[in-house]
């Protein structure tokens, strides 16, 4: 192995710090260095075997000398590679216009934590619907919705909550300037925005309209419930809420 030597250009006040690991064989060439998220997959399918198990009783594999057997950590990965343009075109489209495919095919192990869809790929967009509201009515309670009506209390109080969006309507019919600023941060954020245009006919572009409509009712709904306090379950509420993240829904 080589030796690792690091160089530091002020880590307290810019956070970077640069290392250097020279190759133990000169000239050797790997590939697929670039594609970090693919080196970084496990994997296999996830299983239901427990992570933590009793191994005292019978069957322990232990050694005489009473160590226990050194466990193999290393995981065996394998480059990704794109699919031909064939097998592109058979899988289903879905997101931003309908014009992405083939984008959670190395997920589908985390799958289950980023959508509610089994097989984006492999179902239409009618069956996509048709599963979201079979999943919605399943999980309706009724006893939920008396529960709110009869103690609205907490109710009432997140409607009085005025949001911050208020703010950007003038109170009077002339022109006025919005109390709303951006901070640095969010003006640098809005400057490395890059300008992208979209081949949309008719049709894609009021699906696009009404998937970011849907998208921001369910923001709206995270902010007014939690007061404006976001927490670490805010995006997982705007996901369940938006038939658009959950379900990849693209016809209304």
């Amino acid at each position: 192995m080589g030796q690792i030597s690091s160089s530091m250009q002020s880590p307290t006040s810019s956070g970077v710090f640069t290392l250097k690991v020279p190759k133990e064989t000169p000239g050797e060439h790997f590939e697929g260095l670039q594609m970090l998220t693919s080196l970084l997959a496990p994997k296999g399918s996830r299983s239901a075997k427990p992570l933590v198990e009793d191994v005292s009783g019978e069957g322990s594999e232990i050694s005489g000398d009473g160590e226990e057997e050194e466990f193999d950590w290393e995981v065996e990965q394998e480059v990704y590679t794109d699919r031909s343009e064939e097998e592109q075109r058979t899988l289903q489209k879905y997101g931003f216009g309908n014009q992405r495919s083939g984008v959670f095919s190395r997920l589908q192990e985390e799958l289950s934590d980023v959508i509610d869809v089994k097989n984006p790929d492999g179902t239409s967009a009618s069956e996509r619907r048709q599963a979201r509201l079979e999943a919605e009515a399943l999980a309706f309670s009724s006893d939920h919705y008396l529960a709110d009506l009869f103690e609205d209390d907490e109710m009432n109080r997140l409607l009085k909550f005025t949001p911050w969006w208020s703010k950007l309507s003038p109170s009077t019919e002339q022109e006025e300037e919005s109390d709303v600023s951006f901070s640095d941060e969010e003006k640098e954020q809005l400057r490395k925005f890059t300008n992208r245009s979209y081949l949309l006919d008719k049709t894609s572009r009021y699906q696009a309209w009404l998937s970011l409509l849907d998208i921001l009712l369910a923001y709206s709904y995270e902010v007014r419930s939690t007061e404006g306090e976001h927490n670490v379950e805010s995006p997982w509420t705007v996901r369940k809420l938006s038939g658009t993240l959950c379900w990849l829904e693209c016809s209304f």
